[in-house]
C-alpha cells in the first residue's frame, strides 16, 4: 500500500486578509488549496496536533474533470507543515468527483475514512505512519446469520485516543448514508512483522427496537458513547437522534436511547459528542423545511438522560443552521445559510444565544470539526485561490480565538 510522505508544497502561502504569511509565521487563516495537481479537497477532520485531513482528488484528472478521490492529510505545524500525505487505496477503481467527506484523525494519529478494495466494495479503512492503510472489514466477513451480503463498509469517526471506530455496513456496494447498519470497531494489540500493530474487530450496535431502519453512525468519545441517526427509509417519516452508552462491565454497549426532540421539531440529527457527553447536531421540522442548531446536555452522572436540544442562536440574516463540531472547552463548529449562500459558523456551550459566522475566503463554507486548540477545518470556494466551476471546493482551517 502506498504511503506518500515526500510530496512537498512550495512555499505555502496563508492569507489573512490582503497579508501573505508563511507557515512559520503562524497565522491564523490556512488556505490549503487541494493536493498538488489535484481540482477539489473537503477538509473534514483535525487532531490537537494540528494535522488536517480530507477528501480529494489526486492526478491524473480524467474526462469528467476531477481525479482519483483519496484520503488526505496535511499538517500544520512542525517540521512536516505543508508536507501532503497520500494514505493510499485498497487497490480497487476509486471514485472520481467530490463526496461526502467522512473522515477523521485521533490524537495518536490514526485515520478513519474508506476506499474501494481490488473486488470493487467500498471498505472501511484505517490508516497510521506504522502501519499505513488497513481493511477494516465488514458484516459479512464476521459469518453472522443475516450478514452475507453486508460486503461494504464506511468508517466514520474515531476517538480522541483512538481506541473506537464507528460507522456502517451495507449490503453489495451500497453506502449511501441512512441505509446502514451501525457498527463499532474495537481494537487489540497483536504482533505483526516484528512490531505491535492494532487489530481490529467489527460489532453490529443494537437497533432491534427499530427494525427497517437505516442508520448513520456520526461520532464516539473516548468515554465510550456512540452517537448517530436512524430513519425508516427514504424519505422517512421517523428519525430518531441515537446515543449507545457503554456497558458498565465492558463487554458492549446497552441498548440504543433516543435524543429527546421537541414536539414542533420532531426530527433530530447529532453529528458529534465531546468527553463530557455535551451532544450537538440539529433538529429539524417533519418535512426537513426547518433546521435548527441544537445541543443536548447529560442530566447524570450516568449520562443516561439527556435534556430537551437547547436551541442555539442563529446568526442574523441566516434561516437555518447545523452544529456538526464540537470539543472539550465547548467550541462548537458548522454552517448557517440562506437564499444566497451557505457560510461556516461557530457557537459555545457556555452562551446559546451566543453565534459567529467564521470569516474565510470566498463565497461559500462550511466547517465540519474543531480542535482543542480552537482551530477549525473549513471547506470553503469560489475565491481567489479557489475558483468556482463544477469541482472546485478546497480545504482550509482557522483559529477561532
Amino acid at each position: 500500500m502506498r504511503k506518500s510522505f515526500s510530496v512537498v508544497l512550495p512555499v505555502v502561502l496563508v492569507v489573512i486578509g490582503s497579508a501573505q504569511l508563511t507557515w512559520a509565521q503562524k497565522p491564523n487563516v490556512y488556505e490549503l488549496g487541494t493536493y498538488p495537481g489535484g481540482t477539489w479537497l473537503a477538509a473534514e477532520g483535525i487532531n490537537d496536533l494540528g494535522v488536517v485531513v480530507g477528501l480529494g482528488d489526486v492526478p491524473p484528472v480524467v474526462s469528467n474533470g476531477a481525479g482519483y478521490t483519496h484520503s488526505l492529510a496535511l499538517p500544520l505545524f512542525g517540521p512536516n507543515a505543508g508536507t501532503w500525505i497520500d494514505l493510499g487505496t485498497l487497490g480497487g477503481e476509486q471514485s472520481t468527483g467530490s463526496e461526502e467527506p467522512l473522515i477523521q484523525i485521533s490524537n495518536t494519529g490514526l485515520v478513519v475514512s474508506h476506499s474501494t478494495a481490488r473486488d470493487g466494495y467500498v471498505h472501511g479503512v484505517a490508516w497510521t505512519r506504522e502501519s499505513g492503510l488497513i481493511d477494516l472489514g465488514t458484516l459479512a466477513a464476521t459469518g453472522g446469520p443475516g450478514y452475507a451480503d453486508y460486503k461494504s463498509s464506511c468508517a466514520y469517526a474515531t476517538n480522541k485516543n483512538g481506541t473506537l471506530i464507528v460507522g456502517g455496513s451495507a449490503p453489495y456496494g451500497d453506502i449511501n448514508v441512512g441505509f446502514l447498519a451501525p457498527v463499532v470497531w474495537t481494537s487489540s494489540i497483536v504482533w505483526m512483522n516484528g512490531k505491535s500493530v492494532a487489530k481490529w474487530q467489527i460489532h453490529k450496535l443494537d437497533t432491534a427496537e427499530f427494525p427497517g431502519f437505516g442508520w448513520d453512525i456520526w461520532g464516539v468519545n473516548d468515554y465510550g458513547q456512540i452517537i448517530g441517526v436512524g430513519g425508516n427509509g427514504y424519505p422517512a417519516t421517523i428519525v430518531t437522534g441515537a446515543l449507545w452508552n457503554p456497558r458498565a462491565d465492558g463487554k458492549g454497549w446497552e441498548k440504543l436511547m433516543s435524543l429527546p426532540a421537541p414536539q414542533a421539531y420532531p426530527f433530530a440529527d447529532p453529528y458529534d459528542i465531546n468527553g463530557m457527553g455535551e451532544i450537538i447536531g440539529v433538529v429539524a421540522s417533519a418535512d426537513w423545511s426547518t433546521e435548527l442548531p441544537a445541543l443536548w446536555e447529560p442530566l447524570d452522572k450516568t449520562r443516561t438522560t439527556y435534556s430537551q436540544p437547547i436551541e442555539l442562536a442563529l446568526p442574523a440574516g441566516f434561516t437555518g443552521c447545523e452544529c456538526v463540531g464540537i470539543n472539550e472547552l465547548g467550541d462548537i463548529v458548522g454552517d448557517c445559510w440562506n437564499d444566497v449562500t451557505d457560510l461556516p459558523a461557530r457557537w459555545s456551550t457556555k452562551d446559546p444565544t451566543f453565534s459567529k459566522i467564521i470569516k474565510f475566503p470566498g463565497s461559500w463554507g462550511f466547517s465540519e470539526e474543531v480542535n482543542n486548540n480552537g482551530i477549525a477545518t473549513v471547506t470553503y470556494g469560489d475565491s481567489k485561490k479557489c475558483p468556482a466551476d463544477t469541482y472546485a471546493s478546497c480545504g482550509g482551517a482557522t483559529a477561532l480565538h
